[in-house]
């Protein structure tokens, strides 16, 4: 009786040992698996965070157009002079943005859906315009 026992408890046992070291893990390090930092080349310098504005914004000011992040929103640029009431407002998609566009959603009253971006053209001038349509036209869904 007692060796049915103890070869029961074995043929528990392994399966359950093999599972405990499976979820340990290798015991190596794997940079984007989170077990690693990523190195950055630079002492103590953080890898920075992506923003797809960033891009938006050196596009705009190679083309002469003034344009800041919105702070309060981590989803929009600003057109300036602030005056002019026109922006850019990031979505996930080329979907949701035209989604967006169509229902007429409170932050897409009467923008226009380029790409993944919901341009809401305020009192801008038709070259000014152009100039940001260019640049969103040019980046496309690269996020």
């Amino acid at each position: 009786m007692r060796r049915r026992a103890s070869k029961a408890l074995a043929l528990v046992s392994v399966p359950l040992l093999t599972l405990v070291l499976a979820a340990c893990g290798g015991g190596g390090t794997n940079v984007g698996q989170g077990y690693q930092a990523p190195e950055t080349g630079a002492g103590n310098r953080q890898a920075a965070a992506f923003d797809p504005r960033d891009a938006t914004l050196g596009c705009f000011r190679s083309k002469g157009v003034q344009a800041e992040k919105d702070p309060r929103f981590s989803d929009r640029v600003d057109i300036l002079p602030s005056t002019s009431q026109a922006y850019v407002t990031y979505t996930a998609s080329p979907d949701d943005a035209q989604s967006r566009a169509i229902r007429n959603d409170d932050n897409a009253a009467g923008a226009e859906a380029i790409g993944p971006h919901l341009l809401t053209t305020g009192d801008l001038s038709d070259d000014v315009l152009q100039k940001l349509e260019d640049c969103l036209d040019a980046q496309g869904v690269r996020y």
